[in-house]
């Protein structure tokens, strides 16, 4: 199983990521970018939500409980990382506003170039070696290639066979979430990763963390004024993120001790959390309900009319 983890970080983790950006890109085309500019609010708070919000609550959680660098290198790769791939379809799935999501998921996987090593080094530093650089170079090398290339792959694909592109993005997209369960299976295997030998608190602070995300987000986007629609779209944005590009990076971070299995535990048990977690208010916004638990639902905004690469993800 040694050898299967070996091949897990160094390939399956690479593909899993280039599977799953492909897929997202196969179902965009370059006038969608034009919702980025529709929807300025709504977009000004995703990215809010993403670069402030997510971030603050890690560290903060991570200084209540006084986690070891391990375990707050793990939270702070969660929160540094932009929305999960899947997310504008499960959006489209609970009848929220599609467009929002496919802005606040391609501005923020944008983004990540420099939001990312920012948020790692602003937060991480005090958690790493002393002798440790942080390879900034390479993380905008490898989010070049695993991110910006392949979801540029896919857009041409869209663009160039239109009729096929969105049954190609469901394959890649179902690999790509193939590939993880054959991650995480790795990763239990090598007995690098045991649910039992770090006992309850890691598995239970890191499925709260993700839980807190899935329920606070929502309000937080209804506080502000904004419809139902945006609160699903926005509270599944911020619940899935993109781990692909957390597990990316777990290399770079206390290679070959106890503390880089600390990192890889967090962010795959993670990973393994917020889909489940997002499905509630996914079904209470198609019940007719708010995300927003306690909430009235509001009519403040019809959701806008669904972009035609998502038209039938059935």
């Amino acid at each position: 199983m040694q050898a299967l983890q070996s091949f897990a970080e160094t390939v399956l983790i690479p593909l899993q990521l280039l599977l799953a950006m492909f897929g997202m890109g196969a179902t965009l085309a370059l006038g969608d970018f034009a919702l980025i500019f529709r929807r300025p609010k709504g977009l000004a708070l995703g990215l809010f939500l993403q670069l402030v919000f997510v971030p603050l609550s890690a560290i903060a959680l991570i200084e209540v409980f006084e986690l070891g660098p391990g375990w707050a290198v793990g939270f702070i790769l969660i929160a540094a990382c932009p929305g999960g791939t899947i997310s504008n379809l499960l959006t489209y799935l609970g009848k929220g506003s599609v467009p929002l999501s496919i802005a606040v998921t391609t501005t923020s996987t944008l983004g990540c170039m420099a939001s990312v090593p920012i948020l790692l080094h602003l937060a991480a530093s005090s958690y790493l070696p002393d002798d440790f650089v942080f390879p900034t170079a390479r993380i905008l090398r490898d989010i070049t290639f695993y991110l910006l290339v392949p979801l540029a792959v896919g857009m041409v694909v869209y663009r160039r066979v239109p009729k096929y592109a969105e049954r190609i993005s469901k394959i890649a997209i179902r690999l790509s979430l193939a590939t993880i369960i054959v991650i995480v299976l790795a990763a239990l295997g090598s007995g690098r990763i045991e649910l039992t030998e770090y006992g309850w608190k890691p598995p239970a602070l890191v499925f709260g963390f993700a839980l807190y995300l899935a329920i606070v987000s929502p309000h937080v986007v209804r506080a502000f004024g904004f419809s139902d629609a945006d609160a699903l779209a926005l509270g599944v944005e911020v619940t899935l993120r993109n781990v692909g590009i957390a597990l990316l990076l777990v290399q770079f971070f206390f290679p070959g001790t106890d503390e880089q299995g600390h990192v890889l535990f967090a962010c795959l048990f993670y990973s393994g959390c917020a889909t489940p977690l997002c499905l509630p208010m996914l079904f209470r916004h198609r019940l007719g309900k708010s995300p927003a638990l306690g909430r009235g639902p509001s009519l403040a905004a019809e959701p806008p009319p669904v972009p035609e690469a998502l038209e039938d993800p059935a």
